[in-house]
């Protein structure tokens, strides 16, 4: 029988390869393209950081062999990654009469203004070491920081070596260059230092340049949680700097006795060392200029009205009279910013609390809570400070928020808390006390709710209220009272109850009753969950997963998960909201997560599952969840080898998700 299982790995680079296929992709805009290719560098750059170590450690023949799978495979996308910039985007730019200077000669009116901004800026930045190849010593590259490798020859015919940084932490990678007429040019600061090497070195002639990098690993553990967690967070971060490598870049064109002198000033391993182009960490075209701007670009798609919260100056009483469902960011992220704000000077409002995984580095939430705080509110903030890679925002936030009066409640042992959710409490007219709630898959972060497509929920009824209050109150207290009723809550019951209602369905087929399930989720390796899923298909009932990232189960086995489907969909905005559907015998049952069904979410983390009970909330999901499955432009198919397939059938009317999200929403405008 084959193996219904594929490494997580290897599915995260399949989904990572997705990322390539939009950058290839010639029906997306110009710049659109080039944003997937900075993505699929960040996601690559993380990949390195976070789940290598492990394998290069372990070094038993199972590692070995995923090592070398997982490195092949990687080679295969950077040498496309590549193919698609210099044969695709490289071209595009220059037919547009924008013109990348990347390893061509510079024009003469360029020169001085490059020579110009490298002596005046760049060189204040610029820091030289010299490599003793006769007196071997330990070398230190910063974790994911940029350097020139430099071959230099001296006056009595000797090779001597150094290293330099390249400062794109101080300054933009980028830099546009004067127009000459209707042409317009752009070169990183990599290929200005290049050009100026000379400044540098005067008195040495210089052989050879070579780009390299080094990625660490960052995946630590606090083993013991209990005692000054602060203040292990933040020896951590500091270790992450200092980390043990995991990749170490190189120019492909090194000759072998400089790769040689890498090896052993930087103390690598071959395993470690990886063979890529001239420049690296392309996430950086992030920023990459238009100076034909909006034009080459995506269209926008600004967030839309939700007519209800239009309609009265209090979003409170809206919430009083219907709850609410948004759709980001589809819908402006603006009213829950506005929940917030209104709560922080209502004087009616007594309490609020709320959770918060990753915060923005300028976040108006946080600024709301402090707000109410100092405006006489009792405002009980939960940050999770093991947030990776935004401990730091965390930190500062939580004592931006403590010395402005807050009640702030910093993580737990063992456990992350990755629920979304708030409750604010007011006195009615009655003088009687009211809870609203808000209830959440995405983030309390207004940067990233411009682009991740997620589900807001707003509620005054007491049922929602009532199971809150059980979560809030085991994040105060550490102790698990009675499981929440209406909502699924990991750390309580997710998992037992996800279990119960996919054995439902399984009861329900074997009584030949309607019987399906869907699951929209961003990761999928939860061993118990995927048993239960097969035990599912083995009984007839049709499973249909949408799974952005990680998907370890393979679809289609004969006799083991042939009724069970799964797509991907890569599109504009990051598919980031979870929904679980259950046919139910045509009784559905819906919940919206900030769960994915992954190990770590359904038994190391705090998260909620929230059910809708309203028609109208339930057909717009099931509109939304049609409109992805009718998708044939953004949506893979994963095929029982873990690979994707694009979903071609129908394509003479080409159906695009999120965009047709996005224009039945606005029909209501």
């Amino acid at each position: 029988m084959q193996n219904y299982l594929i490494p997580s790995e290897i599915s995260w680079l399949s989904f990572n390869n997705c990322i390539l296929d939009e950058a290839d992709d010639i029906n997306n805009s110009l710049y659109e393209r080039i944003k997937f290719l900075a993505i699929h560098s960040s996601n690559l750059d993380e990949f390195f950081r976070v789940k290598i170590r492990k394998l290069l450690i372990k070094k038993s023949k199972k590692n070995k062999d995923l090592l070398d799978k997982i490195l092949s495979e990687v080679n295969l996308q950077q040498n496309r990654f590549g193919a698609v910039w210099n044969n695709s985007i490289l071209p595009e730019l220059r037919a547009n009469n924008i013109v990348y200077y990347e390893n061509q000669e510079l024009i003469e009116e360029h020169l001085h203004e490059i020579e110009y901004y490298f002596k005046s800026i760049i060189l204040s930045y610029i820091q030289v070491i010299y490599i003793s190849v006769n007196h071997p010593k330990t070398y230190f590259l910063n974790n994911r920081s940029l350097y020139f490798l430099v071959k230099l020859k001296d006056s009595a015919g000797n090779y001597n070596y150094a290293y330099l940084n390249i400062p794109s932490d101080k300054l933009d990678r980028y830099k546009q260059l004067q127009s000459q007429g209707d042409t317009h040019y752009i070169i990183s600061i990599d290929t200005i230092i290049r050009n100026c090497l000379p400044f540098i070195f005067p008195t040495g002639k210089v052989v050879a340049c070579y780009a390299i990098k080094l990625n660490r690993d960052e995946n630590y553990l606090i083993e013991d949680e209990n005692s000054d967690l602060i203040a292990k967070i933040e020896a951590k971060i500091e270790e992450r700097k200092r980390g043990s490598s995991t990749r170490f870049l190189y120019d492909a064109n090194m000759d072998p006795e400089t790769i040689s002198v890498c090896k052993k000033a930087f103390r690598l391993n071959n395993n470690e060392m990886i063979k890529g182009g001239t420049h690296h960490n392309f996430y950086d075209l992030f920023k990459f200029p238009n100076p034909l701007k909006p034009n080459l670009q995506e269209a926008n798609y600004p967030g839309l009205k939700h007519m209800p919260f239009e309609s009265s100056k209090s979003i409170f009483e809206i919430i009083d009279k219907q709850n609410q469902l948004l759709h980001f960011p589809y819908q402006s992220y603006y009213y829950v910013l506005q929940f917030f704000n209104q709560a922080a000077i209502n004087r009616n409002v007594l309490e609020i609390k709320i959770t918060l995984y990753r915060i923005s580095s300028q976040s108006l939430i946080a600024n709301a809570l402090i707000s109410a705080a100092k405006n006489g509110k009792k405002v009980t903030v939960f940050v999770e400070v093991k947030a990776r890679f935004d401990e730091y925002n965390n930190l500062f936030w939580s004592r931006e928020m403590k010395n402005a009066g807050i009640k702030i409640i910093q993580s737990m042992p063992n456990l992350k808390v990755h629920a979304k959710v708030a409750m604010v409490t007011m006195k009615d007219k009655y003088g009687n006390k009211k809870n609203y709630s808000y209830l959440s898959t995405g983030n309390f972060n207004e940067s990233t709710a411009n682009v991740y497509s997620d589900f807001g929920f707003f509620t005054s009824e007491k049922k929602y209220a009532d199971d809150l209050k059980k979560v809030f109150a085991f994040l105060k207290t550490k102790k698990k009272a009675e499981p929440p009723k209406d909502i699924l809550a990991a750390g309580f019951n997710m998992k037992d109850q996800l279990i119960k209602l996919i054995d439902h369905e399984i009861e329900n087929k074997k009584a030949d009753k309607e019987a399906a399930i869907f699951l929209k989720v961003n990761g999928v390796d939860e061993k118990d969950i995927i048993d239960k899923l097969i035990e599912a298909s083995k009984a007839g009932v049709e499973v249909t997963m949408i799974v952005r990232g990680i998907c370890t189960l393979l679809p289609g086995i004969k006799n083991v998960s042939e009724n069970i489907k799964i797509y991907r969909i890569v599109d504009m905005f990051l598919e980031h909201s979870r929904i679980y559907r259950f046919a139910n015998n045509g009784q559905e049952k819906i919940y919206l997560s900030s769960a994915d069904m992954l190990s770590r979410n359904l038994n190391r983390r705090i998260e909620v599952a929230f059910p809708l009970y309203d028609e109208m909330h339930i057909e717009e999901i099931n509109k939304i969840i049609q409109f992805q499955l009718e998708d044939n432009t953004k949506k893979r198919i994963i095929n029982s080898e873990g690979n994707n397939e694009l979903d071609v059938l129908n394509i003479d009317v080409p159906r695009r998700a999120q965009t047709e999200v996005y224009n039945w929403i606005a029909e209501d405008q």
